[in-house]
């Protein structure tokens, strides 16, 4: 998939590439409120969020998710985790389930490198996330980031889309949710076809949970 004029290329990230776009999402979420409440106080802050972002990127490519990847000129310059519906089929319900108890292992063991507390935030937005949730399906953009010297180019734009075509080509997905701690881009989103389902205050933190239809409710239900 390529932006007009050929200059900006998404591809599914090899596995060498993870920790590429983990070091991208960190720079990214340097001011993210969530992301700066669990990891601005430690001593190494761009190493924890890398690792943050390290552990939801493994734990949404092992539930079957896609990492993608912007790239300009032999260079990754964007970077969006997508994870698929964890219902629908037994085998989805059942490789998330694992997914999710290899993922939670996988963040424990980053207590010693977070800000007091930061694990409790991570898990009450996450869980604010889900109650909002559309009750079917639904593909989630866990992450998009965009590096600070392509901005402006909509490789952002370019990477949610892409997340919205690959819930259109499953008949199983409702859609695409995301959440966004950043008030800044709740109307960035909703001018991209999002609706906010709602906010909730989590530990200092007002998420907001966005989320948007691809197909219609019967179509995807039968």
């Amino acid at each position: 998939m390529t932006e007009p004029g050929g200059e900006v290329a998404l591809r599914s990230a090899e596995g060498r590439e993870r920790a590429t776009a983990a070091d991208l999402l960190a720079r990214a979420f340097e001011f993210d409120p969530l992301i700066a409440a669990t990891t601005s106080s430690v001593e190494h802050p761009h190493e924890a969020r890398a690792a943050i972002f390290r552990a939801s990127i493994d734990g949404t490519l092992l539930a079957g998710g896609d990492l993608v990847l912007a790239e300009r000129l032999g260079v990754v310059i964007g970077a969006a985790l997508i994870a698929d519906p964890s219902g629908g089929t037994l085998a989805r319900a059942a490789r998330a389930n694992a997914a999710r108890l290899v993922s939670g292992a996988r963040f424990l063991s980053l207590a010693r490198r977070l800000a007091t507390g930061a694990l409790t935030l991570l898990n009450d937005a996450d869980r604010a996330s889900r109650r909002l949730a559309p009750p079917h399906p639904h593909h989630v953009l866990v992450a998009v980031g965009v590096d600070a010297a392509a901005r402006g180019l909509g490789v952002g734009r370019l990477l949610v889309e892409h997340a919205v075509q690959r819930a259109r080509t499953d008949s199983r997905s409702w859609g695409v949710r995301l959440e966004t701690e950043n008030p800044h881009n709740v109307d960035r989103y909703a001018r991209w076809g999002f609706s906010l389902l709602g906010v909730v205050p989590t530990g200092g933190v007002d998420v907001h949970v966005m989320a948007r239809a691809t197909h219609d409710e019967q179509e995807q239900v039968r």
